[in-house]
């Protein structure tokens, strides 16, 4: 979620566009006008999709602003907070991704927007424990640009934006160690009953990890996937164009099981049977029997 405002951020960003942040006033508590998404703003366009365990109300994170998607809204809800930290303070609520570990608890990372605060450019790790309405620093401040954050809350893997490297944590993102990766990547899941299983996907394939990201070994040449892992035996996967598949096995063989019905950005499940996909427009989808058939949720 690059803004590229330094010579390395540019090219990477040019390099990892497949990876997937554009600049706005301050919005008002819904959609800003024209949609929660800018398709000609930075990248990236969608950078998360998150399910709160509060209320099971699904939040999308755009370029535009951090939203919730309450069910029957005609519109999502913009979320602002703000972060004070002694390097600088200011609102939040464009280009974040965020991860939920709890109910109304949030680890983020991103930028701010330039016209509302004096913050480092990149957030390093966030959290709020308000449902975004205030964040603070946890580590990183200025130095890492997480695009992908999974993990239980204690035990935590980042991956970096357009660098083939991820950081992982076991004291809550206070501390972290490096990985290498084969390629900067697209989405990443770890497993739910076995922490050091990862499973990982980029531009020119899909790739396991069975020893928190010390080695990998490739198992599937299609690119660009993203990923949901709820249940040990439920490994979701949408492919490019909108088919999903599903793996008992933790990503050795799949099983077709539908499609989106679009273009995929992010996927993300409340549990084995509900899952959340929201498409290169914006538009946002959910199944209820395991990614077999899909309803829309919002639609720009």
């Amino acid at each position: 979620m690059a803004r590229g405002r330094t010579p390395l951020t540019v090219a990477l960003l040019a390099a990892a566009l497949v990876a997937g942040c554009g600049d706005e006033a301050p919005a008002p508590p819904t959609a800003p006008a024209g949609g929660w998404v800018d398709p000609a703003g930075e990248e990236p366009i969608i950078g998360s999709l998150a399910v709160n365990p509060a209320d099971g109300v699904p939040w999308l994170s755009t370029n535009t602003g951090l939203f919730r998607i309450p069910e029957g809204a005609g519109e999502p809800e913009r979320v602002s907070g703000t972060l004070d930290t002694p390097e600088g303070s200011g609102e939040l609520s464009e280009q974040l991704v965020v991860h939920f570990t709890g109910p109304d608890e949030l680890l983020g990372s991103g930028h701010p927007a330039p016209e509302q605060s004096d913050l480092p450019d990149v957030l390093g790790l966030i959290r709020s424990t308000d449902a975004g309405r205030s964040w603070e620093s946890v580590s990183e401040l200025g130095r890492a640009d997480f695009h992908i954050i999974d993990g239980d809350g204690e035990r935590l893997v980042g991956a970096l934006f357009g660098i083939p490297q991820v950081l992982v944590s076991r004291d809550a993102g206070a501390t972290w160690e490096t990985r290498a990766t084969p390629e900067p990547l697209v989405d990443l899941a770890v497993s739910p009953a076995e922490p050091e299983r990862w499973v990982a996907t980029t531009a020119s394939g899909i790739f396991l990890s069975v020893d928190e990201g010390g080695t990998w070994r490739a198992i599937d040449p299609k690119a660009n996937v993203r990923l949901a892992w709820p249940e040990e035996d439920a490994l979701y996967r949408v492919d490019p164009g909108g088919p999903v598949w599903v793996s008992a096995d933790g990503g050795e063989t799949w099983e077709e099981r539908g499609s989106t019905g679009g273009e995929p950005r992010e996927l993300t499940a409340a549990s084995a049977d509900e899952l959340y996909a929201a498409l290169l427009d914006g538009t946002v989808t959910r199944s209820a029997d395991g990614g077999a058939t899909w309803e829309k949720l919002l639609t720009p």
